[in-house]
């Protein structure tokens, strides 16, 4: 679906219209909000056991299946070629 998008913006100035809406589950308002549950919950357990809070323990929580989900369909990729 790229490949259309790229050869149409190459020949004309793209507008919002030409492009796709993002779907429901890559929308910025439910991944903020995961984001911000899983940073209260990193800070609470930070709190518990008397160390500092890591950004990235949180965003691990958020993001973890979404990169293994590309991940293993980017090794199954790489193996049948």
């Amino acid at each position: 679906w790229l490949k259309p998008l790229f050869t149409y913006g190459k020949k004309d100035d793209l507008k919002e219209k030409d492009l796709y809406n993002a779907l429901p589950e890559d929308l910025s308002e439910p991944l903020g909000d995961a984001l911000e549950k899983n940073w209260m919950r990193e800070l609470d357990d930070a709190h518990n056991k008397k160390r500092k809070p890591k950004l990235f323990n949180a965003m691990r929580k958020t993001f973890i299946w979404s990169f293994a989900h590309y991940g293993v369909w980017s090794l199954i990729s790489s193996c049948l070629r």
